[in-house]
């Protein structure tokens, strides 16, 4: 390889002593260049080459020289330092200047020395493992441009044009190196290429103008400016502003330019300063009366300021001219529209069409302008009549969706059913569209047979099922909101009757149904709709609390408690149903104590004892089942059981002073006196009514007075 880059290097060095040199600035720029590459100075070598060029771009001495000192360099850090990256870049600047910037005999000259650097540019790339995609280039490109390295950038931006995707872009950015080297002619060709990639972008297209005024292509450049301002609107506010300039600037060297007063009528036109475009129409006017595009001009500025009479005046001053001018006839026609002439308008619509058969707009114009005037019977009528071959159906079924989005749903139905017939039912997104509009105006039953024509006639489109659930869901909302205004007008009778209609059933439809029959004082009706609710929904703890509560209500405790179990399970949460089993739990206790009271007082021991510990085993605090147990364990006597129970029911109730007394007794029986003493003691002191047990009490304490100190001993 070290070979071939020294024969390039010196074919370079012998070029560049071929060509003359021109201007003090330049011949200083050159000489340092030639000085630095003579003494291996390669990179101050490029710098000097580069100014010079850039005050006679088209001087070949200048840039064989430079070309040269990217070779030479290039070949250093490929030899030397075995920098093949750079290398690279060195070698695509070379080509650039090769291949690129010079003009077409130039680059016929350099054949050999072009395929010579590119087969060394390629032995950098194969070193690096380069990827040499389209897409990796253009990146490669982007990188280069970003970090100042323009020759190479635009070099690589050259390859990357193999993919379309990137051919404006790549166009348009050498268009730019090519501008930024002073190379402005170069720069046209480039900028005219991306343009003819992508016409439609307003910015390159003016900045491909500017290029052409650059370069003396004058005629060349108004035509781009006045493409630029014909597809300018209102929005594209920087680029009307760099065109009012422009035309501006124009106007000083040539005030006299009809043109370019209507031009820069235009532009400010379209900035919104109407007033003072229309000075420039008026000058332009002025200067070529015969321009019939200025008077249009003239007409759509009053059309845009909604002075349509003065807009009509301007457009038939064009008319008594030439009759057949399409934009004079379609504004004209515009402006009665505005006005509210419809007859008129319509008629000038139809002039438009004539002139122009196929113009999609004057279509479009006159549809509108029926829509405002006509039934939607007498527009389906004109559509077939006068529209017959311009897709009608299509006609029908736009005006369908705009009628449905209006919310005008009878017309929207006939419209969507016209259109359906009109396409030989060939479309299944109309069936689709019917069917929610019917839906819209509550005959579900239509919309589900519309569905089911459509799933006949288009069984694979699934949207057609996708919509048949929505609609049902649909019917179950209407349904429930019909019971919910039955239901808050205190209808209940057609709330439940209602309810109970939707199918299928949900668990909100079953509620809604009970809640009515419990207005209506049917609490079985309302048990059985809140049963079948939660067999919907059985994780709902709320339901199963209804559930209860209507138990309670039949005092149907044993299956409230259930219910109320369950919901409990399912929400640890719902403080209602805690409440409510507890008040339950609470009564059932109240009533086992009664009859375990009664029990015993009716002298019935044993099952009166099996009742107190089964209350006891529910509630271990409580005091009178403690007391009762107690006096039946006396009965039975078991004194330390009765005297265990007694103790706690005194402790849990004070009001059961009497429990000292018989605790006392139990004491005495045992023989534990000095426990006796203190029992009857207490007793004798509390607020008990002075009665026999009072008195037993005190007489016995004065009798075991003795074993107060003493040691306990058994009578």
């Amino acid at each position: 390889m070290k070979k071939s880059l020294v024969t390039i290097a010196k074919l370079s060095l012998i070029l560049c002593l071929l060509n003359g040199c021109a201007f003090a600035d330049f011949r200083e720029h050159y000489d340092l260049g030639q000085n630095y590459l003579s003494n291996y100075q390669y990179s101050s070598a490029i710098t000097e080459f580069r100014s010079a060029m850039r005050i006679n771009y088209l001087d070949t001495s200048a840039r064989i020289g430079l070309i040269n000192s990217y070779l030479s360099r290039g070949t250093d850090y490929a030899n030397k330092d075995k920098n093949w990256s750079k290398a690279a870049d060195d070698y695509r600047s070379a080509l650039f200047y090769l291949m690129y910037y010079p003009n077409v005999s130039s680059v016929q000259n350099s054949a050999q020395a072009i395929n010579q650097v590119t087969n060394n540019l390629e032995r950098c790339l194969e070193e690096i493992k380069y990827d040499r995609t389209p897409q990796h280039r253009f990146d490669t490109a982007k990188r280069l441009r970003a970090e100042g390295n323009f020759p190479a950038a635009a070099y690589e931006f050259n390859q990357s044009l193999g993919s379309k995707n990137l051919q404006k872009s790549s166009f348009e950015q050498i268009g730019d190196i090519m501008k930024l080297l002073g190379n402005e002619p170069k720069a046209a060709d480039y900028y005219k290429k991306a343009v003819a990639v992508g016409p439609t972008d307003l910015n390159l297209r003016l900045t491909y103008a500017k290029i052409l005024d650059n370069t003396g292509q004058s005629d060349d450049a108004l035509k781009e400016y006045s493409y630029v301002l014909d597809k300018s609107t209102s929005d594209n506010k920087d680029i009307l502003y760099t065109l009012e300039r422009t035309f501006k600037k124009k106007l000083q060297d040539s005030p006299n330019n009809g043109n370019l007063n209507a031009n820069l009528g235009a532009v400010l036109q379209k900035e919104g300063n109407l007033d003072e475009a229309l000075t420039y129409y008026k000058q332009a006017e002025t200067l070529d009366p015969t321009n019939i595009n200025t008077r249009i001009n003239v007409g759509t500025l009053y059309q845009q300021k909604e002075d349509y009479r003065t807009a009509i005046k301007a457009y038939e001053s064009v008319l008594i001219l030439y009759p057949d001018n399409i934009n004079a006839n379609l504004y004209r026609a515009q402006c009665y529209d505005k006005l509210g002439e419809a007859k008129t308008a319509q008629e000038g619509y139809k002039k438009v069409l004539t002139l122009d058969p196929n113009n999609s707009y004057i279509k479009a114009q006159m549809v509108d302008n029926v829509k405002k005037t006509m039934t939607p019977q007498q527009f389906v009528d004109y559509v077939n009549t006068n529209l017959a071959n311009s897709n009608p159906s299509d006609i029908l079924y736009d005006y369908a969706i705009e009628l449905h989005k209006d919310g005008k749903i009878d017309n929207a139905v006939y419209m969507y059913k016209e259109a359906i017939k009109a396409s030989n039912s060939n479309n299944s997104e109309m069936f689709v569209n019917l069917a929610l509009a019917q839906a819209q105006g509550n005959d579900f039953d239509s919309a589900i047979s519309t569905l089911q024509t459509a799933q006949t006639k288009f069984p694979q489109d699934t949207s057609i099922t996708t919509t048949a659930k929505n609609i049902t869901n649909m019917q179950s909302d209407n349904l429930m909101a019909k019971a919910s205004e039955f239901y808050k007008n205190k209808d209940f009778q057609k709330a439940a009757e209602t309810y109970i209609s939707l199918t299928p059933a949900t668990a909100d439809s079953m509620i809604g149904a009970a809640t009515s029959f419990e207005e209506l004082g049917d609490k079985d009706k309302a048990l059985m709709y809140y049963q079948k609710a939660f067999e919907l929904k059985p994780a709902d703890s709320d339901i199963a609390y209804y559930i209860a509560s209507i138990y309670g209500e039949k005092e149907d405790f044993v299956n409230a408690k259930v219910y109320l179990q369950k919901s409990i399970a399912l929400n640890k949460n719902n403080t209602p149903a805690q409440e409510f089993l507890a008040s339950i739990e609470e009564s059932d206790r109240a009533n086992l104590l009664n009859d375990a009271i009664s029990l015993y007082d009716e002298n019935k021991m044993d099952e009166s004892f099996a009742k107190f510990n089964e209350l006891l085993t529910q509630d271990p605090q409580n005091s009178y089942a403690l007391y009762y147990r107690g006096m039946i364990y006396d009965t039975k006597e078991k004194r330390n059981e009765a005297i265990a129970d007694l103790k706690k029911a005194y402790s849990l109730n004070k009001d059961f002073t009497i429990c000292n007394y018989l605790i006392a007794s139990d004491y005495d029986a045992l023989g534990k006196y000095k426990d006796a003493y203190n029992y009857y003691t207490s007793y004798a002191n509390s607020q008990a009514e002075d009665d026999e047990y009072k008195q037993y009490a005190k007489a016995r304490a004065e009798e075991l007075k003795q074993y107060a100190t003493t040691t306990t001993t058994k009578k």
